[in-house]
């Protein structure tokens, strides 16, 4: 059976057939496995009668598709959805400079999106090295662990990034920036120098650098992104491989318009939040 004891419902989230409906898609995208109907009502915390009907009108919309086993996967209709998202247009035009870009280093390369406290891989070319990091497309990472999530919360004001994080941060190495006020000061030392570099803060046998896409108004779109093991990160590879990434950065940006426009941002998640439960 798949574990999905880490998936805890949302207990704060105003229920509604539509919140309902969400919920069932967001926990069966949370997991490489499908779901029976007893896992996914279980995670989102609903009787099993409410997500019979919830998954029925989901199947007749082929936003789920159930299996001969009886459990159900993502259906291709929101795949169709998720491919208009602008992001992943962006990560469309994004590509065949990721491509160059892997090509000249021989290492694998991501593009990235802020999501609150989290970066999502939009886009992704693999290394072409037997040892390499493997990620997929849709992973999300702790922001404050990665370094496409820190170079994007370095372009946020202080402030905010206060609000988006508690005190004390998820430790997932010993390396990992456990602290808010680390958190800050590391993302002071990310705007001064331009770009994002960590050592073991996600896994300890990875490293990664990173550089920012934004807006005219200096606040990140994207992040491009290159993670590799450790031992071939050393200061000679960053001193060939970094000025490659930031031009790639440049490539994107003057050929998606970023740096010509005010590209539209949500509003901060946290201010999503404190309005959802009456605080605002």
């Amino acid at each position: 059976m798949t574990d999905t004891s880490s998936a805890k419902p949302k207990t704060t989230r105003p229920r509604s057939g539509l919140n309902s409906g969400l919920d069932v898609l967001e926990c069966l995208a949370a997991h490489d496995e499908p779901l029976s109907m007893t896992e996914i009502a279980t995670t989102i915390g609903m009787a099993k009668s409410s997500v019979s009907q919830l998954l029925a009108t989901l199947q007749e919309r082929a936003l789920v598709r159930r299996l001969t086993d009886q459990r159900y996967v993502i259906g291709i209709r929101a795949w169709e959805i998720g491919c208009r998202a602008g992001s992943v247009g962006f990560g469309r035009l994004a590509l065949p400079h990721m491509a160059q870009l892997s090509r000249d280093i021989s290492e694998g390369v991501a593009l990235g999106v802020l999501e609150f406290d989290h970066t999502v891989c939009i886009q992704l070319v693999d290394s072409p090295n037997v040892i390499r990091v493997h990620a997929c497309i849709g992973d999300h990472t702790p922001a404050h662990a990665v370094s496409s999530g820190l170079v994007m919360l370095a372009t946020l004001p202080d402030e905010e990034v206060r609000q988006i994080f508690p005190e004390e941060l998820e430790r997932l190495t010993p390396l990992t920036i456990t602290s808010r006020s680390a958190l800050i000061e590391e993302l002071a030392r990310i705007r001064e120098r331009g770009y994002a570099c960590v050592r073991g803060g996600w896994r300890a046998d990875v490293g990664g650098v990173a550089v920012a896409l934004c807006g005219a108004d200096g606040t990140a779109v994207a992040s491009l992104n290159v993670a590799l093991p450790l031992h071939r990160m050393t200061q000679d590879w960053l001193d060939r491989c970094l000025p490659l990434v930031r031009e790639t950065a440049r490539a994107i940006e003057r050929e998606f318009g970023t740096r010509d426009q005010t590209v539209p941002r949500a509003e901060p998640r946290y201010l999503q939040r404190r309005k959802a439960a009456g605080q605002a």
